[in-house]
């Protein structure tokens, strides 16, 4: 098993031969969409061609920004124009392997994906222990390729992610983070992530990557009493956040909506999705459904209480301590900074907030209105899920018409975080004209 093995994928609005063209010509040089993380120089022969070799300069603090720089040699060992490209990393701070593959979607669009297979070596190998270099290339990664679709069609690089407020009828009001990408295709729906409970927006920062990435509009909100939004004058139920995410889809323009849902935030919409189910077959175009449930998901009161008791709060907020408190929610193969992530956004959330939230799913059964739910759908769970039977997500499934259900071994509870390319493909899936159920 490699220590890096990381996806990056974008839906880059021109054809398969000017994307590769553009991707040949960074290596040799050409410094258009890769900076200010990375620049290449040929070294020998052609990127095109196999057996030519590209020095590859990371720069962490940016080109020409001072700082330590990172270097590894690429040596293309398979190359067919517009369509695949296969590099070794032969020297440097990298061993391993990176693949580009160029998929055409028969729109003048390119499916574009970076497959990145490699393990430290010197320098970055004690680089590595103190930050997380995988979660760097993805971004980098990521922020270059929203360039390249920018640059290819002489657009913007995206507007400015744009913060707002939703007020609900009792009063709460919910931060709301919009995401623009550069450029969408006609018809393209906006996608609203919906967070467990003790998590918040930043819980879905590499599945908006991806999605904005690939033309999708996305919409993201703290769930009340969570992050930066208010708890309101009503108590924390299943079917309150159910209303308040109702609150977010009205505020929401765009051509159909597909929802995502995960764990507690999953619980909410569900309970949106039953309560009009007519309403939400005219308004949404599919659910994206991450370890969660429809009933029988109580942690018990024990825990519950725990979960407002100040010394447990207290030792959240300890890094070490905390990490260890919450390794379980996590599958087997998880970064640093994921795991940082789902620590410093649990211990964020006031522990009267999460104890309220974890007492919510107490006697809740949504079972018997999910046959009316008639959108599509895609419910996953994680095979280590330790917070969320994966028995109950089969469930949901079985019981929608409309729905496919699928268990992804080795992953645990927190699936924004552990595997956001899935939950991006799932999105995807359920926006192909012909989508039908597997």
């Amino acid at each position: 098993m490699h220590r890096y093995d990381i996806v990056n994928e974008a839906v880059v609005g021109s054809p398969p031969e000017r994307v590769w063209d553009a991707l040949i010509a960074e290596f040799q040089g050409a410094r258009q969409w890769w900076v200010p993380a990375n620049t290449f120089r040929t070294t020998a022969g052609s990127p095109d061609r196999r057996g030519g070799t590209v020095e590859v300069t990371v720069h962490p603090k940016g080109v020409d920004k001072g700082g330590p720089k990172l270097k590894f040699i690429a040596r293309t060992r398979i190359a067919e124009p517009g369509r695949l490209l296969v590099a070794d990393y032969v020297g440097g701070g990298f061993s391993g392997v990176s693949t580009y593959t160029l998929n055409p979607l028969g729109d003048g669009r390119t499916r574009l994906a970076m497959h990145f297979l490699a393990d430290p070596q010197g320098p970055v190998r004690t680089l590595a222990k103190l930050a997380d270099v995988g979660q760097e290339h993805l971004k980098a990664t990521q922020a270059a390729f929203v360039r390249l679709d920018a640059l290819l069609r002489g657009a913007p690089a995206g507007a400015p992610p744009v913060e707002l407020q939703v007020r609900t009828d009792d009063g709460a009001l919910l931060a709301v983070t919009s995401h623009t990408p550069a450029t969408t295709a006609p018809g393209t729906p906006t996608v609203v992530l919906s967070h467990g409970w003790g998590a918040g927006r930043p819980v879905w920062d590499a599945v908006v990557r991806r999605l904005v990435g690939q033309g999708f509009p996305v919409v993201t909100y703290d769930q009340r009493g969570h992050g930066a939004s208010s708890t309101g004058s009503a108590p924390f139920t299943v079917e309150r956040a159910g209303r308040d995410l109702a609150a977010v889809v009205e505020v929401v323009r765009g051509a159909g909506l597909i929802v995502v849902g995960h764990s507690g935030g999953g619980f909410g919409a569900l309970s949106y999705a039953v309560a009009d189910a007519a309403d939400v077959e005219g308004r949404l175009r599919g659910l994206v459904l991450l370890g969660t449930a429809a009933h029988d998901q109580y942690v018990g009161d024990g825990e519950a209480r725990m979960m407002g008791n100040p010394v447990f709060s207290w030792a959240l907020r300890r890094g070490p301590i905390g990490r260890g408190m919450l390794r379980h929610t996590m599958g087997a193969v998880v970064t640093p900074a994921d795991l940082e992530t789902n620590r410093r956004l649990f211990a964020a959330t006031p522990r009267k907030v999460r104890e309220a939230a974890f007492r919510a799913s107490k006697g809740m059964d949504l079972r018997a209105g999910l046959a009316s739910v008639t959108v599509p759908a895609v419910v996953f769970s994680g095979g280590g899920d330790k917070v969320v039977k994966p028995a109950l997500g089969e469930a949901i499934a079985a019981a929608m018409p409309r729905a496919r259900y699928e268990l992804l071994p080795h992953v645990g509870h927190m699936l924004p975080l552990e595997v956001p390319t899935v939950v991006a493909r799932a999105v995807a899936e359920l926006h192909t004209p012909a989508y039908e159920m597997r």
